[in-house]
């Protein structure tokens, strides 16, 4: 268990309203500071305090990571209620989500202003109080740099009121509120340990910071304020976080986001600089799950495999932006669906069925929490990764300079350790196995006790490729072959086979199914095969001769394989427009559906046009059951690059206007 979590937790249950009991702490009411913040530890358990207010539903527990980020062209709703909500653009300012994240945020902002207003009452080590401080002041930016990016104009509270809502407060210029969560950010960078001292990415360090205000800077260049003197700031925090020599890219892009699932920290590359931190699955008295994976994760009834409700899915247009030998695409996109949508077994979908397809980038098996929760399980979210270090060192260069080799170089990496090679080392191009041809003769006899048959590949000079074959639970045919890894290196076509070749001296269970030359049997009579295989075209074999019985089911599946080149590196010589045009597609690719891709769109001026892009793209090629998932695209407008100020703080506060285009 995670030390931050029993703080947490403790803190949770001290600042809610209902006076809970947690390990028989005695409930604080924490906005009365001459009974708090008298100790090192106070100060700490009120610093957990802030913390937790990124895990609440409202915040990284669903909302800010899933639900109000998604319906761009990476991540489509689909919810065939035609109940009025953010993520299909119907909503109106007394939408819940609209105001339980502004209620939340205003709450942790409200609990880092009391922290801060009672830094220096203990007495304690110094170094420890700037460290906390340091926390603080950067949590109050982070919660206010959402809140400028998601409404704009706000409200700027900078010491605690009794209310987090205070009364008659008038809206803060957006680009003061820039201002000072760029100013909080630089002070807190000065006062926070180093990512090696914290161990973990879960507290803020001195690089996540810088990174974060990379992005901060990033915002501010772009739209609306379009301060382009902000690009020269984000070159040079990106720049502080990739010469630190800290951190790097984990060689294994799924290894990132399964040690997410599995409480697992990369104490290695430590390529997340940041993650909101959760914990269990809400049984017993640590109730600090998450809630974006259960909603984000493919449609699925079945507890043991953990419930999934597949709220959003992977976009058509994004699918189509990565290539075959991306190892990123079928990890980020999941290409499976769950049998019947209630069970354990993935069944591989179609390479032509793409406008389905789920969410895959945080898988539940990964989750170590047992049993798992319908709503809640353990994963965390990563808030700022190395990877998006680097493609804002690249953008902010291209920007001052063109395509520079340094921005080249920032840009490789990532490409790099995408199709599997190191870092460092250049590469043009990879040929791979690009496609699988089901032959239409054979294919008769398979059972449906399993959905799905690996295929080997041998042959054609290359190594590492695989692919999957699906069967019909109703016609005991294959109905689809599809690639599930690349491989590399390939020179001709290589070999296909489908299924498992008969073998000597092997122990089968029933109801297994091998195949021998171009016969498919299914072993009807457990135990262990002879040097004699199976050759009869009906019937069974003798045990006696073949050890295991073997029964004839039918002509087996055969397929082809096809080969493709893929650029890596990208080419030489692109100018600036070309240049940011591949940054805009990497962003999408390597860090789709890490609550990015909506504020990137409105940041480049790009969101409305990728919207209708997204309309049009589905109504010509998605399947009609999935026409429905237009809604968005067609609701969506120019007053969606902001969120409307929600119905309950109009009615709180006098001096509140609501957003113009929301009147």
């Amino acid at each position: 268990m995670k030390r931050i979590t029993i703080v947490i937790t403790a803190l949770g249950l001290l600042m809610t309203t209902s006076c809970k009991k947690f390990l028989d702490t005695k409930p604080i009411d924490f906005s009365v500071p001459e009974q708090y913040y008298n100790t090192e530890g106070q100060l700490n358990d009120a610093l957990a305090g802030v913390y937790a207010s990124l895990t609440t539903t409202s915040t990284y527990g669903l909302y800010l990571s899933l639900f109000l980020q998604n319906g761009t062209d990476e991540g489509v709703y689909k919810n065939t209620s035609a109940t009025a909500n953010a993520m299909a653009y119907d909503h109106n300012p007394a939408d819940s989500y609209i105001e339980q994240t502004w209620r939340d945020l205003y709450t942790g902002i409200n609990r880092a202003n009391y922290l801060l207003a009672n830094i220096s009452k203990p007495a304690m080590d110094e170094q420890k109080r700037n460290v906390i401080k340091g926390e603080a002041l950067f949590l109050r930016a982070f919660m206010y740099f959402q809140l400028v990016s998601n409404w704009g104009d706000v409200p700027l509270f900078l010491e605690p009121t009794v209310d987090s809502r205070k009364v008659n407060n008038p809206k803060t210029p957006a680009r003061q509120v820039y201002d000072r969560v760029l100013a909080d950010m630089k002070e807190a960078s000065s006062l926070v340990n180093g990512y090696t001292v914290n161990g973990n990415p879960v507290h803020i360090s001195k690089t996540a910071i810088q990174a974060m205000m990379a992005r901060v800077c990033l915002k501010m260049a772009g739209e609306p304020l379009k301060d382009v003197s902000k690009y020269e700031e984000a070159r040079a925090w990106a720049d502080s976080v990739i010469t630190s020599g800290i951190h790097s890219l984990n060689t294994s892009y799924q290894q990132i986001f399964i040690n997410e699932s599995a409480d697992l920290y990369d104490n290695t590359s430590r390529e997340v600089l940041w993650e909101i931190e959760f914990y269990g699955n809400n049984v017993g008295a640590l109730e600090l799950g998450g809630r974006f994976v259960n909603y984000a994760a493919v449609t699925n009834n079945n507890k043991d495999a953990g419930i999934g409700y597949g709220r959003i899915g992977a976009s058509g247009y994004l699918y189509k932006l990565y290539d075959v030998a991306d190892l990123r695409r079928d990890w980020s996109i999941a290409p499976y669906s769950f049998r019947s949508n209630n069970s354990v077994e993935e069944v591989m979908k179609a390479p032509t069925d793409i406008y389905s397809r789920g969410i895959g980038k945080w898988r539940r098996k990964y989750e170590t929490v047992l049993p798992r929760n319908t709503d809640y399980g353990p994963t965390n979210f990563p808030v700022i990764r190395f990877s998006d270090v680097l493609l804002m060192y690249a953008e902010a260069e291209n920007y001052l300079n063109g395509a520079t080799a340094s921005a080249y170089n920032a840009f490789n990496q990532v490409r790099r350790r995408a199709y599997g090679f190191p870092v460092s080392q250049p590469v043009t191009s990879v040929s791979v196995l690009s496609g699988l041809t089901l032959a239409a003769a054979g294919n008769t006899g398979y059972t449906n006790t399993v959905l799905t048959i690996p295929i080997s590949i041998s042959g054609g000079g290359g190594s590492g490729a695989a692919g999957i074959a699906t069967v019909s639970a109703t016609t005991g045919k294959i109905t689809s072959v599809a690639v599930s890894k690349p491989g590399l290196n390939y020179t001709s076509a290589p070999d296909v086979s489908i299924g498992t070749a008969w073998t000597a001296n092997t122990l089968y269970a029933a109801g297994t199914q091998v195949y021998n030359g171009n016969f498919l049997y299914t072993v009807s009579s457990a135990g262990t095969s002879t040097v004699t295989p199976p050759t009869q075209n009906s019937g069974s074999s003798d045990g006696a001769i073949t050890g295991a019985v073997f029964t004839y089911a039918g002509l087996r599946a055969t397929a082809t394989a096809t080969i493709a080149s893929y650029a890596v590196d990208l080419p030489a010589g692109l100018n600036k427009e070309d240049f940011q045009q591949q940054i805009m597609n990497e962003r999408a690719r390597e860090l789709s559906f890490e609550a990015l891709r909506k504020g990137d769109l409105i940041r480049w001026g790009k969101f409305l046009s990728q919207m209708k892009m997204m309309e049009a793209d589905i109504k010509q090629n998605a399947p009609a059951n999935l026409q429905y998932t237009t809604r968005a695209y067609t609701n969506v407008g120019e007053k969606h690059l902001l969120q409307p100020i929600p119905s309950s703080e109009l009615s709180l506060n006098n001096l509140m206007d609501q957003n113009t285009l929301w009147k």
